[in-house]
């Protein structure tokens, strides 16, 4: 049988409601197929729609509305709740067994902690408490996130079971009590609380309860669309955070939150504004090399006559006595005095000059450069080093013939398999056995049903030839027999 939609039979009651209270302007449907539904072009569809609307009451559809919400608030807390106590034992457990078996001092504060844990409330107990806790926080946070709505909830929410325990300060899984009078109580607790919530698995079940309840108050759209201008806000609050205002039991509370689900916030993949970025870091970014060169104005050396420059290079110490001749005198006598270059500026300028230099065309050139001598540097280079080579394993059917070599009949997939075909074999005798004792058994059943048969038949007979005969029928067989025994004693005509 499957499932009931409940989210689109929680639109068309919200639509109705709207439709009839006269605010369906200001209502956004959570799935198109609602407004497709409600908006049809055919005549049938439209004909049955505009009955519904017609027949439907606002106090029924208002009532219906919120047993709806109360149904579904009901089935995704349970799921929560149930699934984190689950997730949370099966860590701690784990956590548990293994600190046990390979106890260590750096680990030993965690082990302390769960015995205590175990000790006080059992890692089961303790568990479902801090999955109610947590799921009453959750789904207060969701539902009422205002002031305003804490202190007046909607109608359909006011007896809600987890709005009772989050009114109630003294309540064994209210939030603020679990961490107050459990967590902190415990030495170490919050730091084994914070690694565990810190799942894979918790996360998606957290991210999955807070966009399934963001779909259920209509509030997805929202959320994407404002999420960029948050992340935005909380990266500057980062950059000029300022001294905290909570306390510290507030602080470590929000931290253990954020642990669980606020890092799924941010796996989607948003686009981020450039320029809201480089915004922060006005003042702080350098050009570089090329924006630096540019700002200068490019002129020629009135010093060289470039009519007598030649194809022909000079050598190196030729080039570097003309060099400290020419303009030796003239760097120490002439500096800009508007701008002094950086040393990141006189690198630049020698490596420029170092690469002018290009090799005597006497019979051609040759860069050198290809993909072909790189690939065979690699190649070289991967030969040269002294790095192992991974050994493939060889298979498992390699493997085993490796071992009837070496070990013959005693090798463990050997004996493995003997034990196999031995265990099979008294598996079918045993099969065979009770086969044949079942046809015996319905064998003797038949024979004994067939030997009933024929002493009824006999003692049946037995009882007809004992009883005497009437006097009309014994004198009917009598004339019988007188006529089987008569000769002929008529004339033969012959024609």
């Amino acid at each position: 049988m499957p499932k009931e939609n409940l989210v689109f039979k929680l639109d068309r009651l919200e639509y109705q409601y709207h439709h009839l209270n006269g605010s369906l302007d200001g209502f956004t449907p959570r799935l198109t197929n609602t407004a497709k539904t409600f908006n049809a072009k055919g005549k049938k569809t439209s004909k049955r729609i505009g009955k519904l609307l017609s027949d439907s009451k606002l106090e029924e559809v208002e009532k219906d509305l919120n047993s709806l919400r109360q149904e579904i608030i009901k089935k995704k807390s349970y799921h929560l709740e149930t699934k984190l106590a689950l997730l949370l034992e099966r860590i701690l457990q784990q956590k548990y067994a293994a600190l046990t078996k390979k106890a260590n001092e750096k680990h030993k504060a965690d082990l302390e902690t769960l015995k205590e844990l175990d000790r006080k409330y059992t890692l089961s107990g303790f568990c479902k408490l801090i999955a109610k806790s947590r799921t009453c926080k959750l789904l207060i946070a969701h539902v009422l996130p205002t002031k305003a709505l804490k202190e007046e909830p909607p109608a359909w929410f006011q007896e809600n079971e987890y709005l009772a325990i989050f009114k109630n300060k003294g309540n064994t899984c209210n939030p603020g009590n679990v961490w107050n009078e459990v967590v902190l109580t415990t030495k170490g607790c919050e730091k084994l609380l914070s690694q565990s919530t810190n799942d894979k698995k918790i996360k998606e079940v957290l991210a999955g309860f807070e966009n399934a309840m963001d779909l259920f108050m209509n509030l997805k759209r929202e959320r994407n669309a404002g999420s960029k201008k948050d992340d935005l806000q909380h990266s500057a609050k980062d950059q000029g955070s300022g001294p905290a205002d909570n306390n510290a039991g507030e602080q470590s509370e929000q931290d253990f939150d954020s642990s669980g689900s606020g890092s799924d916030n941010n796996d989607g993949d948003e686009e981020v504004d450039e320029e809201e970025i480089l915004k922060q870091y006005e003042g702080m970014l350098v050009a570089s090399d090329e924006e630096d060169d540019e700002s200068v104005p490019y002129s020629l050396d009135p010093n060289v006559n470039y009519n007598e420059v030649t194809d022909e290079e000079p050598s190196d110490s030729e080039e570097s006595a003309g060099s400290n001749s020419a303009y030796g005198s003239e760097e120490e006598e002439e500096q800009p005095p508007k701008r002094q270059k950086t040393s990141r500026d006189t690198k630049s300028t020698k490596l420029d000059k170092e690469t002018a230099n290009l090799p005597e065309l006497m019979t051609g050139y040759f860069s050198g450069g290809s993909e072909d001598e790189l690939s065979e540097d690699e190649v070289a280079a991967q030969q040269s080093s002294n790095k192992p080579l991974r050994k493939n394993r060889r298979g498992q059917r390699a493997r085993q013939k490796i071992w009837e070599k070496k070990y013959g009949k005693s090798a463990k997939h050997v004996q493995k398999q003997i034990e196999t075909d031995r265990s099979e074999r008294e598996r079918k005798k045993v099969e065979y056995e009770q086969r044949v004792a079942k046809r015996a058994a319905k064998a003797q059943e038949r024979e004994s049903v067939f030997d009933q048969k024929r002493n009824d038949a006999a003692a049946r007979a037995q009882r007809v030839e004992n009883t005497p005969i009437h006097p009309s029928w014994e004198a009917k067989k009598l004339a019988e027999e007188k006529q089987k025994g008569a000769k002929f004693q008529g004339k033969k005509i012959v024609f």
